[in-house]
């Protein structure tokens, strides 16, 4: 025994006691917070791309004349707070 670690794995010389199942549970951990990572960066991008595309498309309708100037401020006010 050397301070507290023993046991099969230094019979077996695979150092201090840790298995390689240790490292591949680790692994796995990993791999599974990267994905929700991912994930997570994926959904905050489309959430904004739809918001920014609500603006462009009302931009777009004043630009053109097809709403007045006050039904634009208070669609784009409406927009806004959603975010």
């Amino acid at each position: 025994m050397f301070c507290g670690f023993g046991g099969p794995g230094i019979a077996a010389g695979t150092g201090f006691g840790f298995s390689p199942w240790m490292y591949m549970m680790m692994g796995i951990r990993m791999l599974i917070f990267i994905g929700l990572i991912i994930l997570g960066v994926r959904f905050l991008k489309n959430y904004t791309m739809n918001s920014n595309s609500a603006l462009k498309i009302l931009d777009e309708k004043f630009a053109k004349g097809e709403i007045s100037e006050e039904e634009y401020i208070n669609r784009r006010t409406v927009i806004v707070q959603k975010r």
